[in-house]
C-alpha cells in the first residue's frame, strides 16, 4: 500500500516491447512508402492481416493510425484505400505546410540550443547514410523527425498539431509520387535540408525564415513540379517580427 509521501508511478514498469498494431502500422507504411501497396488500391482487412499474421481488431487499430497519418483513405460503406493525391492536393497541402513551418522555424530560431542544433546536424548525416544504404522507409522517418526538431522548439503545441497532421500527409505521398525516381532525388533532399539548418544557424528570424521558404518551394518545384510564389510567405523586412513572452 502506498503512502501520501509514494508516487502513484511506484511500481510501474518502462514498457519495451512493441505491440503488435505499432508493428502492423509500421510494416504497412512501409509498404506504402516503398510501392508495395500504390495509391488508390483497396485494403482488404482479412487479406492483409492473414498476410501480416494479426487479427483484423489490430489490422483496424493499425489502419486508424494511418488513416490520421494520411496514408490511407476510409471510405463509408466503400472500404479502406492508399490514400491518392493529385498535384492541385499537392499545392494545396504545401500552401498550408510552408505557411505554418515557416512560422515555426522563425519562432524557434532565436531559442534553438546548440544541442538541438547538433541534433539537426546528425539527422542529416543519418539521411546521408539511409541514401547509400538504400533505406528509403529510414530517410522518410529521420525526414520527419528533422522537421518535428524544428517544430518542438518553437514551443507552440498548436502549431505542432497542425504541422504534424499537414506534413506527415505531404510526406507519404511525395514518396509514391516519386516511385521509382525516389532514390535519384535523395540528394537534392539533403541539400534542401543541410540550407534549412544553415538558416536556422544564423540565429535570425527572417534569414532562417527565407532559406526555409526558398529552398523547400525550391525543391518542391523541381522535383514534383508543384510552384507557389514565394513572396506570398515572406513578409517584408520592415513588417517581419516574432512576438515575444511579454508581448
Amino acid at each position: 500500500m502506498l503512502t501520501s509521501e509514494e508516487p502513484v508511478t511506484q511500481g510501474l514498469q518502462q514498457i519495451t516491447v512493441r505491440s503488435a498494431v505499432q508493428v502492423a502500422t509500421d510494416a504497412l507504411r512501409s509498404a506504402i512508402i516503398d510501392g508495395t501497396l500504390k495509391p488508390g488500391e483497396r485494403l482488404v482487412e482479412q487479406k492483409l492481416a492473414s498476410k501480416l499474421g494479426i487479427g483484423q481488431p489490430t489490422l483496424r487499430e493499425a489502419l486508424k493510425q494511418l488513416e490520421y497519418e494520411g496514408f490511407v483513405r476510409k471510405t463509408a460503406q466503400k472500404g479502406t484505400y492508399v490514400t491518392e493525391l493529385t498535384k492541385d492536393d499537392f499545392r494545396k497541402i504545401l500552401e498550408v505546410r510552408v505557411a505554418l513551418e515557416s512560422l515555426a522555424v522563425a519562432s524557434a530560431v532565436r531559442t534553438m540550443s546548440s544541442e538541438t542544433l547538433s541534433e539537426l546536424e546528425r539527422l542529416v548525416d543519418d539521411m546521408r547514410s539511409s541514401t547509400a544504404s538504400g533505406d528509403l522507409a529510414k530517410f522518410h522517418n529521420l525526414d520527419l523527425t528533422f522537421h518535428r526538431k524544428i517544430w518542438e522548439a518553437a514551443g507552440n503545441e498548436y502549431l505542432i498539431r497542425a504541422l504534424d497532421t499537414v506534413t506527415s500527409q505531404l510526406f507519404a505521398f511525395a514518396l509514391s509520387d516519386l516511385g521509382s525516381d525516389l532514390a535519384r532525388t535523395r540528394p537534392q533532399a539533403i541539400a534542401q535540408h543541410a540550407t534549412i539548418l544553415e538558416g536556422l544557424r544564423t540565429r535570425d528570424p527572417e534569414i532562417a525564415r527565407r532559406r526555409f521558404v526558398s529552398c523547400t518551394l525550391e525543391y518542391w518545384a523541381n522535383i514534383h513540379h508543384v510552384t507557389l510564389n514565394q513572396e506570398a510567405f515572406i513578409p517584408k523586412s520592415s513588417a517581419f517580427r516574432i512576438a515575444t513572452a511579454s508581448e
